[in-house]
This record gives C-alpha cells, structure tokens and sequence, in this order.
C-alpha cells in the first residue's frame, strides 16, 4: 500500500491540467478563464523537445480545417493515423508564454478587444528549431483575448514564414498579413489551401464583434491589418548566445512588448495606419510545457472579413485553387482545433 501511495504521488503533473475548450469552460469569465490557463502554464516550466525529421511529416496526415474553425483555447484530442491523441504542433513547437494587457490609445472607431482588454495570452516561438551554427530563425507571435462567457478572439503574427537572418527576436515588426513563403515552403502552403485560399492573413472581424465582458456590438468595426512594432525596450544579439527563450524570459514584467499600428484599409484604396495600442507583458514571461504542448491559437479566416469588407479581396495574396473557405460538416464538427502558435 505503501508503494502503491508512493507511485501515486509521482503520476506525471500534466494530469493536473486542466481542460480549457468544453461549453462549461466557455460559459466562464474571462478572469476565471485566464487564471486556469495560467495555472496549466505554471504547473511545469520545462519545454517540449522539437520534432525530428522523422516525426514532421504527421503533419501533412492533420486535417487544417480545425486550425481556422473549433472553439477553444487548448490543442484538440483527435483520431490519427495510429490512434487518437493530443495533436501535435509540428510548427512553433517550442516558445514562451506571458500574461498580456491591450491598452487602448483611443481616437480610433474599432470595437470590441480593439477598445481594450485585459485578459490576453500571448505566445513567442520559432516555426522551425534553430541551429546554433545559424543565423536563421523564424520567429511568431500567438495572441488571445479571452471573453466573459464566450470564446476567445485570436490572432497570429510574424514578420515572414521564411524567417530572418538574426536570433534577435525583436529585430523586425510583426503583422497578420505575413505574406507567401519561398519554394520550400510551398508544401506547406498547400496543405493549409485546403482549409482556405486566404494562407497568408488572418481575419480581425471576431476581435471587433464582442468586447472583454462578451457584449456584442452592434456595428463592428475593425482594421485591414495590424502591425506589432518593437519598441526597443529590448533587443538580443543577431548572433547566438543562448537558447531563445533565455532571451525571451530575461524580459521583465511590465515591459511593453508592442506598438499596435492599425491599417484602416490597403494602401491601395488610400489606407492610413494609426498607432491604436500597447500590448503590455502583465506576468513573467516563462517557458511552459502546458505552453508548448497543449495551448492553441486560432487562424480566423481572411474570408471572414472579406465577407464584410468585399473591396480588400483583390489586395490579398490567396493560393490554391480558388473556391469557398470552408471545411466538410464533418470537420467542422471535431472537437478542439490546431494550434500553430
């Protein structure tokens, strides 16, 4: 009995997470949401190892169609292959975690989150593990704003899928219109076509439809795209020194990590762009296996917007074969949705 107590005491602590995408979970404050997710992140402040060679091809055996479509705030259980499990995050696999505040600059028309929030995730990782010997890094940005008894509003961020020559990861501003990758990458860009033409951008119009408190506006407004601009607060060496992560922890709480720019429109149709806010890091910054493993992001479709805003569709880059956003019924209806962030 002994033993059995002992063995007890030493079942792996991810059994103390809790779930964060069920109907009852959603039905919660914001706060209540944002300290159980906090509380996941804490419990282990390891990181997960990156995939080798040999395991990134599951990948192309996913469906995409949960990246753009289920509800929920954590990487869904589904069938595989070889069984069912927690979905892997093949890309940006490794990363840290943090608290975050959007503090609203104001003289601006967009709604909902855009008018400020304070119950905001945010996520850095690199898409593909890095080589010390290496300049090359690609870093991103997943960032959520939950709400009062309702999903959350989601967005993701990078300065280019193809990466950067430095391991500064502050070196270049973000934006959710990321634009296409070189040839390498065109693999990947058809296995995300198969949920949406739109692989480049993410949608802001569920940003702007609730506010923190879950309130609906009534007419929501919202930008063409946001740019996250450094604020050199802080700023690493172009060449390695330590892991990324070392760096990203080493920033300190209260720190603001962005300036929000708004683009109201694209350029081409005389859009003007308009420093809205500051996203300001609330908590430390801390590495996660929680973070790493199980935490998701949502890609909300560009299609979504240009349902609303028609005239932006000829300024985005689309691929693949054009037709409907969307994913078959039976997708839709899986439980849970990858997360790339």
């Amino acid at each position: 009995m002994l033993l059995l107590m002992m063995s007890l005491a030493l079942v792996p602590s991810s059994l103390a997470w809790q779930e964060v995408s069920s109907d009852e979970y959603l039905t919660l404050s914001a706060a209540e949401k944002n300290e159980i997710i906090f509380a996941n992140m804490i419990e282990d402040t390891t990181s997960a190892d990156w995939f080798s060679l040999l395991e990134m091809p599951g990948l192309f055996f996913e469906s995409m169609c949960p990246t753009l479509r289920a509800p929920g705030d954590e990487m869904p259980y589904e069938e595989g292959l070889f069984g069912g499990g927690t979905r892997n995050k093949y890309i940006h696999t490794v990363g840290t975690v943090g608290q975050v505040e959007w503090r609203d600059l104001g003289e601006h028309s967009y709604t909902g989150i855009f008018e400020g929030a304070g119950q905001g995730i945010v996520r850095f990782s690199l898409a593909k593990e890095p080589s010390s010997s290496s300049r090359a890094t690609a870093p991103g940005m997943g960032l959520k704003f939950l709400r009062d008894g309702m999903d959350s509003a989601n967005l993701v961020a990078m300065y280019s899928v193809d990466g950067q020559d430095s391991w500064n990861f502050f070196l270049n501003d973000f934006t959710n219109h990321i634009g296409p990758g070189g040839l390498e990458l065109v693999p990947l860009e058809i296995k995300f076509s198969e949920a949406t033409n739109y692989i480049s951008e993410v949608a802001l119009r569920d940003w702007a439809q609730n506010g923190e408190d879950g309130s609906q506006v009534a007419a929501p407004e919202f930008p063409f795209m946001l740019r996250f601009k450094p604020t050199g607060e802080f700023m690493f060496s172009d060449d390695y020194v330590r892991p990324f992560t070392e760096d990203l922890t080493s920033i300190p709480q209260g720190s603001t990590l962005y300036e929000v720019w708004a683009m109201d429109q694209p350029t081409e149709l005389g859009g003007t762009e308009k420093h809205i806010a500051d996203l300001v890091l609330v908590s430390e910054m801390m590495t996660s296996m929680w973070g790493d493993k199980h935490l998701a992001f949502r890609h909300q479709d560009m299609a979504e917007d240009v349902e609303i805003r028609p005239e932006w569709e000829e300024y985005l880059d689309k691929f693949g074969i054009e037709g409907p956003s969307g994913c078959p019924m039976k997708r839709m209806m899986q439980k849970g949705r990858l997360g790339d962030n």
